[in-house]
């Protein structure tokens, strides 16, 4: 009986939680031609979402200076205790030139303003330094974070912006102003949660249980 309270009472707070839903963000604009990349928010648990960067062939991710930033956005509420728990292209996000990390400070990504979170990549400047290959990685914060929370910052143009390169001289930011899902092709988007049992649901599936355990007791 107490494994079954145990279980309802994790099933009760997790309906608490929003679960937001797989945002795609495929329209960007910048020094790179229009939608060079698609970025996919997508919910692993009430805690981390899961993003990644897919860039056309060819392209790929840098430091310029100027301020540019590799990689950028901005969260709702705080960034204590956000981490990365899982970097997985490249691996652990290392790749043969450079290492990247994550940036509680922030960072700028000119002419698209000053966001929140940076990713970082301790490579020198230029092309030649270049990650050229999808990025992807876990952000995770204890308090609990969701797709939603990703914004557009006071201080920002965009939801995403990073350096980016062609390969050869054409470098510069780029930036990504709206969002979708399934549910909302194009903004204003106010999508309804997916996959989150309503607390009534499970708090007949909790009555269940208690009684289940206490017939076996």
């Amino acid at each position: 009986m107490k494994r079954a309270l145990t279980f309802v009472a994790a099933a009760l707070m997790a309906a608490n939680v929003y679960a937001g839903p797989t945002y795609t963000f495929s329209v960007s604009e910048g020094d790179q031609p229009a939608n060079v990349g698609v970025i996919t928010l997508s919910q692993v648990n009430v805690s981390t979402v899961n993003i990644l960067v897919d860039l056309l062939p060819g392209y790929g991710f840098l430091n310029t200076g100027g301020p540019h930033t590799p990689f950028a956005f901005t969260l709702a509420g705080t960034n204590v205790g956000l981490t990365i728990s899982d970097f997985l292209q490249p691996v652990g996000g290392i790749y043969a030139l450079g290492l990247f990390t994550l940036n509680l400070g922030g960072g700028a990504a000119t002419p698209y303003g000053t966001y929140g979170v940076a990713i970082d990549d301790a490579a020198g400047n230029g092309s030649v330094n270049a990650y050229y290959g999808d990025l992807e990685f876990r952000l995770t914060r204890p308090s609990g974070l969701s797709t939603d929370d990703f914004i557009i910052g006071p201080l920002a143009l965009a939801y995403f912006a990073a350096d980016l390169t062609d390969g050869g001289s054409n470098t510069g930011s780029q930036a990504w102003l709206t969002r979708a899902t399934s549910q909302c092709p194009q903004e204003p988007c106010t999508p309804t949660p997916q996959d989150v049992p309503e607390p009534g649901t499970l708090f007949l599936v909790g009555a269940g249980l208690v009684a289940l355990a206490r017939r076996r007791a």
